[in-house]
């Protein structure tokens, strides 16, 4: 067995290979996790005025919590003991655990020297030991190691003041929707540019690195984010590769933060569950993120008098210049919302429709709220990570996916339903299928697109195939609702579905029923492979391709009707040339595309190019296509693939799907963003403002071209 699987434990090991750290790095690295602390480490502790620690409550909750002591009064040290003379004030605040066998997390730090070393032990029996404190702490060491001087800031501060005052503290208000209606609150975390969180292993046991961790979190002020919903965001910066803290929520969601006001001795004390968000297009929301740590708030606690006042900031961390700010809100993305999967119901072999309704946040007990409203034919762009029983096994990477949602809205509706065919290749619909159950959560945009059901007085043909057929059946459920309400169609409605075999069809059932209840409703469904049992049972119109010109008798005039097409890319080319033919004007024609190209053109682009546009394009531009570089893995193997961009190629996509680049995609029209890369040199544009919206030193692929003609670098997955 490697060392470093006796100084990692499972939680801290899962993320080190989800994060792309290769094992000789921690076979490197685990020799500096010792069981014992080296001399300049006993010197450095003893001669400190001030201890940040993780102790668990007697419910085993980890809080982060701080020692303050006159400089040398506060600890001694030996390689295997750390004997804490005062204990921290907060501890009969939050109910802390002192008994003998407790699991403690210490962080030593020296911030006029931005220096810092961490110890995790296991509190001894308190036997009389020569100068100890009746209420001090002895703790043995299990794991003793450096930490590096990144995002700290420098600092000076007089330990030693207003030590003697009385702590008063007070209950941060949060409303029914998470909210923080504390202002002074709000000032704090605005200006904040440094945190601890505290954390915990799975199990607290007798194995060394399954202990309780706190560590220090800097960056720039407001890097710790409140978001809407009253959860807080910060991003992960590059570090040793340890990962103890997401090694631990990992395994254990419940974290604690202590947010510290240097300049008036405040303090915020939070505790909540945090998760992990390994989605690199929110990662791309604060330069230098390497991914995205949530933090849903249960309680907080406002703190007057945690620290000395007065501190002084001499310097902020260097490091800080490889970080950012997080967007401002109206350059993020669109925002995604949680949602809950309270159904699933099949509807075919290969279909199954999941049913999305808004979900609370944690700690609250009300009704599902109703959703967004909606029209006929538009989508949800999903994101979809791992679940809670099996990893996503893709790179361990966040993906996004648009998907049309299948019914028509009504008031006081409270779920959406979007149909979802399984493909054996795709990554999105294995995950949904495989692995999302009732229950689980997701997130998604609100509804958006511009294929939508028109109301004319007109007649209508609704055309598809295969799972095409899910924006039809909403479109077709409005029509039916509006009947209902005594306002037919002011002319007749011919649905026309083509499928291989009755297996394959979706939504059959409900089609004939209102087809029999609608005089103006006419139904056609062609099975191009039926089964010897789709033959005798006869629920199909046609055998063989669809072939629209030998129905012509049973179709409206298509001059004067308006037909909605969608379903696979070669159907949807050969439909949209036929109806062409047969008079349907170009106008009157509507179509959700996702193949390559358009169906005007098949060598034209996804997003149509005004002639300004390619006018304006440069003649030629160098690109590279650059691969992240692991931790410790050697430089040389970053070297990527540089090639020639020209208007001919089409957009960043095309280019490095002709190169043979590993990206991601899927609308190709700027609207899920799942192509998102890192834009690391360079400038690019884009012919129409994404709809998914672009995050500040990101390239939406399918949509972006050069900017002018100096070098592009572009990060891939």
């Amino acid at each position: 067995m490697n060392e470093h699987r006796q100084v990692f434990h499972a939680g801290e090991r899962r993320v080190q290979a989800r994060a792309g750290v290769p094992e000789h790095y921690l076979d490197q690295v685990a020799p500096y996790v010792r069981d014992r602390m080296p001399e300049q480490h006993v010197a450095f502790f003893a001669s400190l005025p001030v201890l940040f620690m993780g102790v668990p409550d007697s419910d085993g909750w980890p809080w982060a919590v701080v020692s303050l002591a006159p400089p040398g009064q506060l600890c001694n040290a030996t390689p295997g003991e750390l004997q804490v003379h005062a204990r921290p004030a907060l501890g009969k605040l939050l109910g802390l655990d002192f008994t003998p066998g407790t699991r403690i997390g210490v962080l030593g730090l020296d911030l006029a020297s931005r220096r810092r070393n961490r110890l995790n032990g296991t509190l001894l029996a308190p036997e009389a030991v020569a100068g100890m404190a009746p209420d001090g702490l002895r703790i043995g060491v299990d794991q003793s190691f450096g930490n590096c001087p990144q995002y700290i800031q420098q600092r000076e501060i007089d330990w030693a003041a207003e030590q003697a005052k009385a702590l008063v503290s007070r209950e941060v208000a949060l409303n029914d929707e998470a909210t923080w209606n504390d202002e002074e609150a709000r000032a704090l975390l605005a200006q904040a540019d440094t945190f601890f969180i505290a954390t915990r292993a799975g199990e607290l046991d007798d194995a060394a690195p399954n202990g309780v961790d706190v560590s220090h979190r800097g960056g720039r002020p407001g890097f710790l984010h409140l978001n809407a919903d009253g959860s807080l965001s910060f991003p992960d910066f590059a570090g040793n590769h340890f990962f103890n803290t997401l090694g631990n929520i990992e395994l254990d969601p419940r974290v604690s933060l202590l947010i510290p006001d240097f300049i008036t001795g405040e303090a915020l004390v939070l505790k909540g569950h945090a998760r992990v968000d390994w989605n690199p297009q929110r990662a791309a929301l604060v330069a230098g993120a390497e991914r995205i740590v949530d933090v849903v708030p249960e309680q907080v606690l406002h703190v007057e008098h945690a620290l000395p006042a007065q501190g002084r900031l001499i310097e902020p961390s260097p490091a800080l210049e490889q970080t950012g700010d997080w967007l401002a809100p109206d350059e993020a993305p669109v925002p995604l919302r949680r949602l809950r999967v309270i159904d699933k119901v099949r509807e075919s072999d290969s279909i199954t429709s999941f049913y999305l309704a808004p979900w609370p946040q944690a700690g609250q007990e009300r009704e599902p709220a109703e959703i967004d409203a909606y029209h006929p034919g538009q989508y949800l762009t999903l994101r979809l990570v791992s679940t809670p029983r099996k990893p996503l096994s893709c790179g361990e990477i966040a993906v996004m996916r648009s998907y049309s949602i299948s019914q028509a809205w009504r008031a006081g509706q409270s779920a959406y339903r979007i149909s979802v065919r399984r493909d054996p290749k795709g990554l999105a619909s294995r995950l949904l299928h495989d692995e999302f159950a009732v229950g689980d959560v997701l997130e998604a945009t609100p509804p958006a697109g511009d294929f939508v059901l028109q109301d004319l007085p007109a007649p209508y043909v609704l055309l598809s195939s295969g799972v095409g057929i899910t924006p039809m059946i909403a479109m077709l459920e409005a029509l039916i609702q509006q009947a209902e309400a005594g306002h037919p169609p002011l002319g007749e409605v011919v649905f026309l579905h083509a499928a291989r075999d009755g297996r394959e069809l979706a939504f059959l059932d409900t089609l004939e029923r209102w087809s029999r209840a609608h005089a103006w409703l006419h139904l056609h469904i062609a099975l191009s492979r039926p089964s010897a049992a789709d033959l005798v049972a006869g629920r199909h119109q046609s055998v063989g391709r669809l072939e629209l010109v030998s129905l012509v008798g049973s179709l409206p005039e298509l001059a004067s009707s308006h037909v909605y097409l969608c379903g696979s890319e070669g159907f949807m080319r050969a439909q949209y040339a036929v109806l062409l033919a047969l008079g349907l004007p170009r106008e009157q024609l509507h179509h959700e595309f996702f193949g390559r190209g358009s169906l005007e053109d098949g060598e034209a682009t996804a997003v149509a190019l005004s002639a300004d546009f390619q006018t304006s394009l440069p003649e030629r531009t160098r690109v590279t296509f650059t691969p992240r570089v692991a931790p410790g893995q050697p430089s040389a193997s970053a070297a990527g693939i540089t090639r020639q961009w020209t208007p001919q190629q089409g957009s960043l996509l095309e280019l490095a799907e002709q190169s043979g680049v590993n990206t991601l995609s899927s609308c190709r029209a700027g609207r899920c963003g799942s192509c998102a890369l890192r834009l690391l040199e360079g400038e690019v544009k884009y012919p129409e403002p994404p709809q998914a919206g672009v995050a500040q030193g990101q390239v939406l692929m399918c949509c972006a071209y050069p900017a002018n003609d100096q070098p592009l670098v572009i990060q891939t997955l």
